[in-house]
């Protein structure tokens, strides 16, 4: 873990051993540069005293894939979406529930530890996606989806577990990130919703991140 705060340390060591990981701790992000290449994963405050936790994203993905949750008290969408496109697997907002982060953890860490070729299906509860053509099938079985659905999911499946923020999405889906691109977005979620899930009003699988955009899950694996 790469954070600043002895207390915050303190308390994440307490609930990280208690999930049996083992935990290192670095208090600056030149001491997290130095620690990241023998870690599996880190937990990366943004406000450090010597550089920022962005700048220690950026130079962490020159040469490494190691998976990185970002734990921060910036509240700010943008802080979000800067730490995402600069190569961030996951954004939690302080005060966390440690459940909620030790989840977070779990996901980064499978992610890491996949062994299926990355153009092959992703497998999410009971579907199966490809993230090449957003093909969709539930219990083998296939699900209709139009054509911009299916990209909509492929560009979700593309970083299963990861939210995707809503100007990617709008841009990537239609050029550009107009309120009414972002309403059509919010509409092509619902239509997606209510052919992937039993009850839309309350997904399990595809989950709004306010003020972000959208996260495709496996919700039985992250309650495990």
């Amino acid at each position: 873990m790469v954070e600043d705060s002895v207390p915050v340390r303190a308390a994440l060591r307490v609930a990280l051993e208690a999930a049996a990981y083992l935990v290192d701790e670095a208090p600056t992000g030149r001491d997290g540069l130095a620690k990241a290449n023998a870690a599996d994963l880190l937990l990366l405050d943004l406000g450090l005293p010597d550089i920022t936790g962005f700048d220690v994203l950026e130079e962490l993905r020159k040469d490494a894939s190691t998976p990185v949750v970002v734990l921060s008290g910036q509240e700010e969408v943008e802080a979000k979406i800067r730490a995402l496109d600069l190569g961030a697997d996951d954004y939690v907002t302080k005060p966390f529930d440690a459940g909620e982060l030790l989840a977070r953890v779990r996901a980064a860490l499978r992610r890491r530890g996949e062994t299926a070729a990355p153009n092959g299906p992703v497998s999410i509860g009971p579907f199966q996606i490809d993230p090449l053509t957003g093909d969709t099938r539930r219990d083998d079985r296939p699900v209709r989806l139009s054509p911009m659905e299916a990209r909509f999911v492929k560009m979700l499946a593309q970083k299963t577990g990861q939210p995707v923020a809503t100007k990617q999405l709008t841009v990537t889906l239609w050029g550009n990130d107009s309120a009414e691109m972002r309403q059509a977005l919010r509409v092509l979620a619902r239509k997606v919703r209510c052919k992937i899930e039993k009850d839309p009003d309350e997904p399990r699988f595809l989950l709004t991140e306010p003020r972000l955009g959208y996260r495709l899950i496996d919700p039985d694996y992250a309650a495990t």
